[in-house]
C-alpha cells in the first residue's frame, strides 16, 4: 500500500529532482579524475543512466546547448560510409565517424552483440599525442616520465572509464577542442504524486555562454508501467562543455614548460664559502661544462634499489631506454657528474634529489674516469664492487665450460636484480650494511648450485651441511688448492648474514660483530670482506680454466 503522506510525497519529489546527479555532472571535469564513460542500472530498473564524453569544435556550442539529446553517442565513434547527394547524384564517402569533423570520440565502443564481447577503446589520436602506454594486464594507460616512472592516467573500472583531468586539459589545449560531458539519468518511483507538483519539477536551463544545458522532465507514467509498478519518472539530461585552455598550456613541444635549472657547488672561495654555478647547458662555456660536481654515495641508492628500471655501474647510470648519464662511481666516498651533463642528461624531476646530496669538491676524479673522459682511453673499472661483479660473471662462464653447469644458479623472481643491487654500502647506516650482507650471502651461498654439485660428486650429494659443505666436499674431491681459505670466507659471509643481518643480533651478535669489524667501519669491513671474496673468485676461475685445459689433453 502506498504511503501518501506529505513526508512521503516530499521524499519522492527530492528523488525526482536528482539534484545530486546534477551537481555531480557539473563537477565532473573539475576534479583529479574525469568520468568519460559510465553506465548504471539497478536490479529493479528504477535507476538507470550513463555518462559519456567527446571532443567538439568550439563553433558547435550553441547547437549543443539548444536541445536535450546527446550530440554524440557511445555508438557514434566508429568509422563509417555516408550517403549524400550532389546535383541529384548519390555519392558515398568515408568518414572517421558519423559526425566528423564537428565531433571526435574519446572512448569508442566496439560492439559484438554481447556484453561480454564488447570492447571500450581509447581514442588512438589521444593516446598517441599524449604518448600513453597501455598495461597489457589491466588495460589501463600510463604516462611514462623522463625518469622512467609510471603515472596512471586512464583507468577502466568495469563499465566506467576515468581519465586524469590534467591530461584531458593538455590534449584540449593542443587541439583547441571543447570537451563535452554528457549525463543521462532516469529515476522512477512507486509513490503517486499530484501531477501539478510533477509539472513544477520540469525545467530547462542553458549554462552561461552556451556552455551546456540542463533539462529535467518529470511525468506520471503509471498508465505506461506494466512490468514494474511505477508512478512517476524523472528524465534528466546534462550537457556540460569545458572550453580548451590556451594552446601554450598544452605542455607539448614547442610549448614545453621551461625548466628552472638549479645551481650546484663547483668549488670554494678562499674563505671556504661554496661557489655555485647553474647546470643550464645553454649558459655554460666549455670550461664549465666539464667541471666535476661531487655527491654523497647515497645519491645512487634509489637507482640501485630499483634494479628493474635502473642499472648502475662505475661509469654510467641508465634508466632503461629513457635516459642515461656518465658518472664517476669508482670511489666508496663519492659520486661525480660533469656539470653540463646534470642539466642535459639527468631529468629535471631528479635534479632536487641530486642537489640534496651535493657536496663540496674535496675529492678528485678517479683515474679510470679521467682516462675515459679526457683521453678517450677505454679502461676497466678498478672499483671493488665492479671487479667483484665482473669476476662473478667470469666464474659462471668458466665453470660452465669446465663442468657443463654454473657454480651459482641464475637468481629468479624477486631475487633477479640482486647482482645489480649488490654494492659496497653507500653509508654507515645499519640498514644499508645489513642489506648488503644479505645480498652478498644470497649470490655467494644461497644460489650455490647444490643439485649439480651433488650430481657431479656423489660424496657431496650425501653431505648434510648445506651448500657450503657440499662445495667443500666437491673442491676436495677435485684437489682444489685453496679449500680451507675459500670455504672459510663463505662461512664468514653466511655467519654475518645469519647472526647480524637476518635477525636481531642481541649482545652476543654485537660481540661477534665487534670481533669481525676489529675497529673498522662497516664500509671498510665490507670492502675487506669483498677483497677476500674477489681473491676466492679469481682462484676458482683459474681452477675451472685448468679443468678445461686438462680435458683437452
Amino acid at each position: 500500500m502506498n504511503d501518501n503522506s506529505d513526508d512521503a510525497i516530499s521524499e519522492t519529489l527530492e528523488q525526482l529532482k536528482q539534484e545530486g546527479m546534477i551537481n555531480d555532472s557539473l563537477a565532473n571535469g573539475r576534479g583529479a579524475w574525469t568520468v568519460v564513460y559510465d553506465s548504471w542500472r539497478d536490479e529493479q530498473g528504477r535507476f538507470y543512466g550513463g555518462r559519456y564524453a567527446c571532443f567538439a569544435r568550439p563553433d558547435q556550442r550553441e547547437m549543443i546547448s539548444s536541445h536535450d539529446v546527446w550530440d554524440f553517442g557511445k555508438r557514434d565513434g566508429l568509422p563509417c560510409l555516408r550517403k549524400s547527394y550532389q546535383n541529384g547524384e548519390e555519392i558515398v564517402t568515408y568518414h572517421r565517424n558519423y559526425f566528423a569533423p564537428a565531433f571526435e570520440p574519446l572512448i569508442i565502443t566496439q560492439e559484438f552483440h554481447g556484453d561480454d564481447m564488447d570492447v571500450l577503446l581509447l581514442s588512438e589520436e589521444f593516446r598517441l599525442l599524449m604518448n600513453l602506454w597501455q598495461d597489457p594486464q589491466s588495460g589501463n594507460f600510463y604516462m611514462i616520465s623522463d625518469d622512467g616512472s609510471k603515472e596512471l592516467v586512464v583507468r577502466f573500472i568495469n563499465k566506467r572509464v576515468e581519465i586524469r583531468t590534467p591530461i584531458l586539459r593538455h590534449y584540449q589545449a593542443a587541439r583547441q577542442l571543447d570537451l563535452v560531458l554528457f549525463t543521462d539519468s532516469d529515476v522512477c518511483t512507486q509513490r503517486p504524486v499530484p501531477e501539478e507538483l510533477l509539472d513544477d519539477l520540469c525545467f530547462e536551463k542553458i549554462i552561461d555562454d552556451d556552455l551546456g544545458r540542463i533539462s529535467r522532465i518529470v511525468k506520471d507514467i503509471s498508465h505506461l508501467s506494466y512490468r514494474i509498478r511505477t508512478d512517476s519518472c524523472s528524465y534528466l539530461v546534462v550537457k556540460h562543455i569545458l572550453p580548451p585552455p590556451p594552446q601554450e598550456k598544452c605542455g607539448i613541444w614547442p610549448f614545453e614548460k621551461k625548466e628552472e635549472y638549479p645551481e650546484f657547488i663547483i668549488g670554494e672561495d678562499e674563505d671556504g664559502i661554496p661557489i655555485k654555478c647553474t647546470c643550464n647547458p645553454d649558459e655554460l662555456d666549455a670550461s664549465h661544462r666539464f667541471v666535476p660536481v661531487f655527491f654523497k654515495k647515497d645519491v645512487l641508492q634509489r637507482y640501485y634499489d630499483d634494479s628493474d628500471l635502473y642499472s648502475v655501474d662505475s661509469s654510467y647510470l641508465q634508466c632503461a631506454q629513457k635516459w642515461g648519464v656518465d658518472i664517476d662511481n669508482n670511489s666508496v666516498s663519492f659520486v661525480s657528474v660533469f656539470l653540463g651533463d646534470i642539466g642535459r642528461r639527468i631529468p629535471s624531476s631528479h635534479w632536487q634529489h641530486w642537489l640534496s646530496h651535493n657536496i663540496s669538491p674535496i675529492y678528485t676524479m678517479s683515474r679510470p674516469n679521467m682516462l675515459r673522459a679526457f683521453y678517450n682511453i677505454p679502461v676497466e673499472d678498478d672499483g671493488l664492487e665492479y671487479l667483484f661483479k665482473r669476476k662473478y660473471s667470469e666464474l659462471q662462464k668458466a665453470w660452465e665450460q669446465a663442468w657443463g653447469w654454473r657454480l651459482h644458479r641464475e637468481p629468479a623472481k624477486q631475487d633477479a636484480g640482486v647482482i645489480k643491487r649488490l654494492r659496497v654500502p653507500l653509508n654507515e647506516t645499519e640498514a644499508e650494511f645489513k642489506q648488503q650482507l644479505l645480498n652478498l650471502a644470497l649470490v655467494l651461498v644461497d644460489l650455490l648450485n647444490e643439485k649439480s654439485i651433488g650430481k657431479e660428486c656423489p660424496e657431496a650429494k650425501n653431505e648434510k651441511g648445506g651448500g657450503i659443505s657440499k662445495l667443500e666436499c666437491f673442491l676436495k674431491h677435485y684437489s682444489y688448492p685453496h679449500v680451507e681459505r675459500d670455504i672459510s670466507v663463505l662461512r664468514i659471509v653466511q655467519s654475518m648474514r645469519s647472526r647480524i643481518a637476518a635477525h636481531a643480533s642481541g649482545s652476543s651478535g654485537q660481540k661477534y660483530l665487534d670481533e669481525q669489524l676489529n675497529g673498522k667501519t662497516t664500509q671498510e669491513y665490507f670492502v675487506f670482506l669483498l677483497e677476500k671474496v674477489v681473491t676466492m673468485l679469481d682462484s676458482l676461475i683459474a681452477f675451472a680454466v685448468d679443468k678445461v685445459e686438462q680435458s683437452k689433453t
